[in-house]
């Protein structure tokens, strides 16, 4: 019986007929690749960025700033190609297992203090941007946002359409970060 291997789309354009170092880095599971099953969009969902949040009374800093932030990020649908699949694609970073470890380093800092995002979201937008990495090679697509909500995207009620979970922010113990993969218009 003939063996049967898994390429990844770099391997296939190399000519690869046996799976090379890339193909076998790649978790055996992709677990945090969700196809979409509807997406949910909302020209006001970028309107969500000024909600005032602590330490920030207008809301997110990089609004109006950065060409990849509301308002001068670009619609799904002017990004992407819709009659193409899309795929949601998360980190995951247990922040409650680092609030612990950081209270035991700190234990004179708040609650608020030791989930602060400084001290733990470079490490889960990297695993998302190596998931992404793995997300486009497998499906041979050429597009990604982090930040979907920028461009419309109501992450929340498309990722549970997806059948992904998030857990409410203010209740946060598992962080996921989401990007939003597919087929560039």
């Amino acid at each position: 019986m003939k063996e049967k291997f898994i390429l990844c789309e770099s391997c296939k354009e190399r000519g690869f007929i046996r799976p090379s170092a890339c193909c076998l880095s790649q978790p055996k599971k992709t677990e945090f690749i969700y196809p979409v099953r509807h997406l949910v969009t909302n020209e006001k969902t970028g309107e969500w960025c000024k909600i005032p949040y602590p330490g920030h009374a207008k809301g997110c800093p990089n609004y109006g700033k950065a060409d990849r932030c509301p308002p001068k990020a670009p619609a799904v649908s002017k990004y992407f190609d819709l009659s193409k699949p899309l795929f949601l694609v998360h980190s995951d970073f247990d922040l409650e297992d680092h609030q612990s470890k950081m209270k035991a380093n700190h234990p004179e800092w708040s609650d608020r203090q030791c989930r602060c995002v400084l001290y733990w979201q470079r490490t889960s937008r990297k695993q998302l941007k190596e998931r992404i990495a793995i997300a486009l090679r497998m499906h041979g697509l050429n597009a990604a946002t982090m930040i979907p909500e920028a461009m419309g995207v109501n992450v929340y009620a498309t990722a549970r359409a997806s059948g992904l979970i998030l857990e409410p922010i203010r209740t946060l113990k598992k962080c996921r970060h989401v990007a939003l993969v597919g087929t560039r218009l």
